[in-house]
C-alpha cells in the first residue's frame, strides 16, 4: 500500500535537470532518495544516508549509532514505514538506532509534515519511506553485488540481490537479498575510540502473484547488529567523569581493533509481511496488510565475575500490525479512501539478569480509523483527512530498593505501572498549486499526535548504552502537534529550487533535561537526565538549490535552520540542530567506454548552537566547524551488465570536531579522515 505512494520531489540528473513538472500530484511536501544518491552512500546508516536532505539531521550516540533528526523532531516523533510496515522496535532511546538495513533500499522517502492522519500515531514530526524494489519489475533474472571499504574503523561491507520472474510465468516475482558489515575501533582526528566496532547481518525474502484483478505479496527480513558502547562514556566514580567531562576526550589510550566488549548491544529484529489488494471494479479497490515484528534487545555492561556474560537488559517486544485500506476514485479527479490502522503489542524483560529493569513489561493495544477526500484538477489539488485513534497502555514493573542504613543489606521491591488510556482526534488539509509554468505552491497543515512512551513514563535507572542516569514521569501527558508547512518550487532547465518553511507548536512537548548531577550505581556514576514536559514551538526553513553552471558543471546547495523554544518557561530547548549548509560542486567527464564520470567536491558547515540556555549542561555547545569531502566515480557498461566504481574522502582535511547532537560529545570527538572505496557489479 504504501509503496504506492509518488513523491513531488524532483531530483537532478548526472548533469542536466528535468525541467517538466508533473500534474498536481501528492500534496505532501516530501524528498526522494533514489539512483546516483542512493549508490553514492552505500554502506551508511539509515541517519547518515538521509542527512542529505534539507532539514534531515543526525541524532548520534558516538560513531556507531544514528537516527535520523527532522526539523527538530526524533525518536518515536518519527514514523518508518519498512516496506510499508512501520518499525517497531525499542526506540525508545536516543542511542536506539532504527533495526533497517538501508541497502534493501531502491528509494527513500521523507514527508516533513504532520502525516498522523494517513500514517498514524507518531508521525507527528514526519515519515521516513524505506521502499525496496518491485518484485514485478523487469524480465527474467537479475541482480546486483556490491562492497564498501571504509579506511577509518578499516570496515568491509558486502551486499547482494537477487531477483525476477519464473520462466513462463510472469505474474510471479520473487527477491533475496543479504548484506554482511565488519568495522573496528574508529579514530578522531588523532586518537582512536575505545570499543566502537560494529558486526551487521540482515538478509530478506520477497515473493508475489499478480491476476488482472488481484496482487499477493509476502516478505521476511531479519537485521541482526552488535555494536560497541564508547568505553569512555563510563567512569567508576565522580570523580573519574568529572575528569573525563573536562578533558573532553579520552582520558586512556586505545588502538585498533576488531574486538566488542562490555558495554555492547545486541539486537536482533524480525519483519514478516503479508499483503493483498484486489481490484472491486467500479474504480474501487481493497487492500489488507498484515505484519508481525519480533524486536530482541540486549545490552551488556562491565559486571563482576560471572556475571559479565549476563546481559543488563534483555527486552524483547512482539508486535502486530493490521491495515485496512477502501479506495473509492472517479475518474481522476475525485478519490477517496476510508481506513484502519492496528497496532498489538507486549514487551517482556527476560527474566536472569540480576539487575533492575530499566523499563517496565507492557501491554499495548492501539486503533484508529481514518478518512482521506482528494479532489484534483488540471492545476491543483486538494486533499483532507480526519482521524480517530485510541491506546490502551498497561504496564507492570518492580525495582530492588537496597537500604543503605541496615547493615544486613535488606532488599525491598517496588511495583510500579498501571494501566493508562489515551485517545485522540487528528485532522489534516493540504493543497499544491501550480502558480505559474515553472512554479508550484504546497501549503499542508496537520493536527497530529504521540501518547508518551514507557521510558519516558516509568524509566529510573542505568540507560547503559547512553552511559546515563534517566527519570521519567508517570504523570506524563500526551503530545499534541500543530503544523503548517508550506513549500515554494521552481523547476526549469537549468535551475531547481525549493524554499520549505515551517511553524510547529506542540502542546505537553517530552524531552530530557540533564539534572546537572551525578548518580551513582554498581557499575560507575553517570550524569542524571529527567524527563520533562512543556509547551514548544519550532519554526524554520529548508532551502535547496541546484542549477548547471556550465554543460559539464552543476552546483547544489542545502540550507536547514530550525528555532525551538519552551514556551512555558521562556527558555531554549536543548538538543535541537544548529543551522547548517551542505553545498557541492560537480564535473562530469566523459571518456570513451565509462558513463556517468564525475568529480565532485563538498563542504559542509555547522554553526554553534548559540539558542542555549547558559549553565543547563554539564558542557557547553561545541564550536562551529567546516567539513570537506572529495568523491570520484563512474560506470562500465556491457551490454544490461554495469560495472560502477566510486571512492571518496570525508573530512578531508582530517578537522577534530565535535558535533551538537552527538550524545558522546561530552567525552571525546567526531570521526576523522575517512577514505572509502565503493565497487557495485549489476546484472
Amino acid at each position: 500500500m504504501f509503496a504506492q505512494e509518488r513523491s513531488d520531489t524532483i531530483k537532478l540528473k548526472e548533469v542536466g535537470i528535468k525541467g517538466k513538472l508533473p500534474p498536481a500530484g501528492n500534496t505532501s511536501i516530501s524528498s526522494t532518495l533514489q539512483g546516483h544518491e542512493l549508490e553514492t552512500s552505500k554502506g551508511s546508516s539509515l541517519g547518515d544516508v538521509l542527512k542529505v536532505i534539507a532539514g534531515v539531521n543526525v541524532l548520534k550516540t558516538g560513531s556507531t549509532i544514528s537516527k535520523p533528526v527532522i526539523h527538530g523532531l526524533h525518536s518515536n516523533r518519527i514514523l518508518i514505514l519498512n516496506n510499508g510496515i512501520r518499525l517497531e522496535g525499542q526506540a525508545w532511546g536516543a542511542e536506539h538506532a532504527p533495526e533497517i538495513d538501508p541497502l534493501i533500499a531502491d528509494r527513500m522517502i521523507v514527508i516533513k509534515g504532520a502525516e498522523s492522519v494517513r500514517y498514524g500515531a507518531e508521525a507527528i514530526g514526519g515519515v521516513v519511506m524505506v521502499i525496496p524494489p518491485d518484485i514485478f519489475s523487469g524480465d527474467g533474472t537479475g541482480g546486483s553485488v556490491s562492497t564498501v571499504a571504509a579506511a577509518n574503523g578499516r570496515s568491509i561491507t558486502t551486499a547482494g540481490m537477487l531477483k525476477g520472474t519464473l520462466n513462463g510465468l510472469r505474474d510471479f516475482g520473487w527477491r533475496i537479498q543479504g548484506s554482511y558489515k565488519k568495522s573496528g575501533n574508529v579514530k578522531s582526528a588523532d586518537y582512536y575510540l575505545g570499543n566502537t566496532g560494529l558486526r551487521e547481518f540482515n538478509y530478506s525474502a520477497a515473493a508475489g502473484y499478480r491476476t488482472a484483478k488481484a496482487s499477493y505479496e509476502a516478505y521476511y527480513s531479519q537485521f541482526s547488529t552488535t555494536l560497541g558502547i564508547l568505553y569512555s562514556a563510563h567512569a567508576g566514580t565522580m570523580e573519574d567523569i568529572a575528569a573525563r567531562i573536562n578533558a573532553g576526550e579520552p582520558i586512556e589510550d586505545y588502538g585498533f581493533n576488531y574486538r566488542i566488549t562490555a558495554p555492547r548491544q545486541r539486537i536482533v529484529h524480525h519483519l514478516a509481511k503479508v499483503s493483498a489488494r484486489y481490484d472491486l471494479g467500479d474504480q474501487r479497490s481493497f487492500s489488507l496488510i498484515y505484519g508481525f515484528q519480533r524486536n530482541h534487545r540486549k545490552e551488556f555492561d562491565f559486571r563482576r565475575g560471572d556475571r559479565e556474560a549476563l546481559p543488563i537488559t534483555d527486552l524483547v517486544l512482539n508486535t502486530h500490525t493490521l491495515n485496512i485500506d477502501l479506495v473509492k476514485s472517479r475518474d481522476s479527479t475525485f478519490k477517496r479512501t476510508f481506513g484502519f490502522n492496528g497496532v498489538a503489542q507486549v514487551n517482556t524483560n527476560i527474566p536472569g539478569t540480576l539487575a533492575n529493569t530499566f523499563i517496565p513489561n507492557y501491554d499495548s493495544f492501539t486503533g484508529g480509523l481514518f478518512a482521506i477526500q482528494k479532489w484534483k484538477s488540471r492545476s491543483w489539488e486538494l486533499e483532507a483527512g480526519l482521524r480517530y485513534d485510541f491506546k490502551l497502555f498497561d504496564a507492570a514493573g518492580f525495582r530492588y530498593l537496597y537500604n543503605s542504613r541496615d547493615t544486613t543489606g535488606s532488599v525491598a521491591e517496588e511495583y510500579y505501572g498501571g494501566q493508562s488510556h489515551f485517545h485522540n482526534v487528528t485532522g489534516s488539509l493540504s493543497a499544491s498549486y501550480i502558480l505559474f509554468t515553472h512554479w508550484r505552491y504546497i501549503s499542508n497543515f496537520g493536527v497530529a499526535w504521540r501518547a508518551p512512551a514507557a521510558n519516558e513514563l516509568f524509566s529510573n535507572g542505568l540507560h547503559h548504552g547512553a552511559g546515563l542516569y534517566e527519570i521519567g514521569d508517570p504523570n506524563i501527558k500526551s503530545e499534541q502537534g500543530y503544523k503548517w508547512i508550506n513549500a515554494f518550487k521552481y523547476v526549469s532547465d537549468r535551475l531547481s529550487v525549493e524554499l520549505d518553511a515551517y511553524a510547529q507548536y506542540i502542546n505537553n512537548y517530552i524531552y530530557t533535561r540533564p539534572d546537572l548531577t551525578y548518580r551513582q550505581t554498581v557499575s560507575g556514576t553517570y550524569p542524571l537526565f529527567r524527563y520533562r514536559q512543556t509547551n514548544a514551538s519550532f519554526i524554520g526553513a529548508d532551502l535547496s538549490m541546484a542549477c548547471v553552471l556550465l554543460s559539464a558543471i552543476s552546483y547544489k546547495i542545502n540550507v536547514a535552520l530550525v528555532r525551538a523554544r519552551d514556551l512555558s518557561h521562556g527558555m531554549y530547548l536543548p538538543f535541537i540542530p544548529a543551522d547548517r549548509i551542505d553545498q557541492s560542486l560537480k564535473m562530469s567527464l566523459s571518456f570513451k567506454m565509462l558513463s556517468n564520470a564525475f568529480v565532485q567536491v563538498g563542504h559542509s558547515y555547522v554553526a554553534k548552537q548559540t539558542r542555549y540556555e547558559p549553565g543547563s549542561d554539564y558542557t557547553e555547545p561545541p564550536p562551529a566547524y567546516h567539513l570537506f569531502n572529495m568523491m570520484a566515480g563512474s560506470n562500465y557498461r556491457m551490454a544490461r551488465r554495469e560495472l560502477s566504481i566510486n571512492a571518496g574522502v570525508d573530512n578531508l582535511f582530517n578537522r577534530k570536531y565535535k558535533d551538537y547532537l552527538n550524545r558522546y560529545r561530552y567525552y571525546a570527538h567526531d570521526i576523522g579522515r575517512n577514505i572509502s572505496l565503493r565497487i557495485a557489479y549489476k546484472f
